[in-house]
């Protein structure tokens, strides 16, 4: 599994928190790529198309920062406006980041007792998260609870000691790492049951090429009913067609599933239905079995070699 923390602080070296979060955990955790937007863009100009492909390429994404004015700091807002772009995160087209996990780790100043409704800030840390739940599913994205810990803030001889400050940072690793481990404690089993799942969902809104050919390889074999179509070439001269053919927001439904490791990859075995509506206006229902060889790559990704279609 790859995670990628987007990092904003505008000073991380003088911060406590913040600094040692990300340090911590990128001790814990050798995939984890960190980007300080800060140092990355001092100057505000995002590399937007930088930044998408980095998300491309991560199955989880961490925010990690202070929390600013019951928000984040200026230069996240900015990231977001731009990076979650139209088409990219959300949109017609835009479902990129669909499945991947959205995962805030927020470091609060103030007390637990004061993010309550008689508190002096009266609400809570999640419901002054509620705009980011609802950014994240808007991408189709899978929004983790977010992670904190309150009295974040260390100002000598004023409030807090280095030490305290430390130790409640400690606890944020150590919930993040819980929370990073049980995703990459998932069986291949369920990993390949959950990409069938989104494999088919794709289908159903009939998804940009890209998101299909990422999972075969230049030598995949895909049996389907209208012929053998090989590789990517094959896999989108084949799409092209039945994108011409039948309206998005069609149906599959998967009513069986079987994974089965052998010699070095996975079968499997699926019963699926298919709901669809010509653009003549013809209704099409279909029960297909089909079967899948599957390899889980050394980079952990997931690569179609054989795709087999059978009308029953």
């Amino acid at each position: 599994m790859k995670t990628v923390m987007i990092l904003a602080h505008p000073n991380l070296e003088g911060s406590v928190a913040n600094k040692r979060i990300s340090e911590q955990l990128s001790q814990k955790f050798e995939n984890l790529d960190i980007r300080n937007i800060f140092e990355l863009y001092p100057d505000y100009k995002i590399n937007v198309a930088a930044e998408q492909e980095v998300l491309l390429n991560a199955d989880t994404i961490i925010f990690q920062y202070p929390f600013y004015w019951y928000n984040m700091p200026a230069i996240l807002k900015l990231w977001f406006d731009e990076v979650f772009a139209y088409n990219f995160a959300y949109g017609s087209e835009g479902d990129k980041l669909k499945g991947k996990n959205f995962q805030l780790s927020i470091t609060v100043g103030g007390p637990n007792e004061s993010y309550t409704p008689l508190g002096y800030n009266h609400f809570t840390i999640e419901q002054f998260t509620k705009p980011l739940e609802q950014t994240a599913y808007l991408a189709q994205m899978n929004f983790l609870p977010p992670i904190y810990e309150h009295g974040m803030v260390y100002i000598p001889g004023v409030y807090n000691s280095k030490e305290i400050v430390e130790q409640r940072a400690d606890k944020q690793v150590q919930k993040l790492t819980n929370v990073l481990s049980g995703l990459q404690n998932v069986t291949p089993e369920k990993r390949i049951k959950n990409f069938a799942i989104e494999w088919f969902q794709n289908f159903d809104i009939l998804a940009e090429d890209n998101y299909f050919n990422k999972h075969i390889t230049s030598s995949t074999k895909l049996h389907f009913p209208e012929g053998l179509f090989i590789g990517n070439e094959g896999f989108s001269e084949w799409y092209s067609e039945i994108k011409k053919t039948i309206k998005p927001n069609n149906e599959h439904r998967i009513e069986s599933i079987h994974v089965s490791e052998n010699n070095g990859h996975f079968d499997v075995d699926l019963a699926v239905k298919l709901k669809a509506e010509t653009y003549q206006n013809e209704s099409i229902q279909l029960n297909v079995k089909e079967n899948w060889k599957i390899e889980i790559t050394a980079d952990d990704s997931i690569k179609i070699h054989e795709y087999l279609v059978k009308e029953v």
